[in-house]
């Protein structure tokens, strides 16, 4: 798919096998830059799987160059570890994928990059018959939480993964319509990570994220 910002043609396409050191690159390059614990460092037979038996990879290009990619998880390890942190039956597991992994380089950010990429792997996702699409994201990171919501998911768990990075599990089921807005039971600042587990531990859902005059982050749970 192509797509035109301040006059820079966008280009999405599926990445070819011989591209996983590409966008190793790329991942490499962007997690340098990122505070630890932000981005789960992947290493490249992560993007070798993922062009290949475990999902899809789709990277955005301007003028011919690699500047966002965005992994999208079919059958891995990962769908399976989500499938079982949500409860979910056999039914909605054979619809499940997951939104493993996206960066864009800093020179590109603002573009809208971290929101096409979603859609446009939940428009694969639907394309092969997986509606149900789960992803995860630290709490702190607002760029990636803010799409998220941004696009329709809502926070259903909070899980230690990856080798002990605290992440927020997010879903959304592209069969039905994105929950409309409702009042907030409790607000719960991004960085409070108990918090965060008391909310979902009372069975509510984060949907809205907001910053207060002090530019806090804070997330509501309805």
């Amino acid at each position: 798919m192509n797509c035109c910002e301040d006059d820079v043609v966008f280009t999405w396409r599926m990445m070819r096998a011989d591209e996983a050191q590409a966008i190793h690159a790329l991942h490499t390059q962007v997690a340098a830059l990122t505070p630890a614990g932000m981005v789960r460092p992947d290493r490249l037979d992560h993007f070798e799987r993922h062009v290949a038996q475990c999902g899809r990879i789709l990277g955005c290009f301007a003028d011919g160059d690699l500047v966002a990619y965005g992994v999208l998880g079919l059958d891995s390890p990962t769908v399976d570890h989500l499938a079982d942190l949500l409860g979910l039956g056999a039914a909605d597991r054979a619809r499940l994928c997951v939104l493993d992994g996206a960066a864009s380089l800093p020179e590109w950010r603002g573009r809208r990059l971290h929101c096409a990429g979603i859609e446009e792997r939940m428009a694969l996702g639907r394309e092969l018959g997986r509606t149900l699409v789960s992803a995860t994201v630290a709490p702190e990171n607002m760029r990636s939480l803010r799409g998220l919501l941004k696009e329709g998911f809502v926070v259903r768990r909070y899980a230690i993964v990856y080798g002990g990075l605290a992440r927020l599990v997010v879903q959304r089921d592209l069969l039905l319509p994105p929950a409309p807005p409702a009042p907030a039971r409790i607000q719960v600042a991004a960085s409070d990570h108990i918090g965060h587990q008391r909310a979902l531990e009372e069975g509510l859902q984060g949907m809205h994220c907001w910053q207060d005059a002090a530019q806090q982050w804070f997330i509501d749970y309805t």
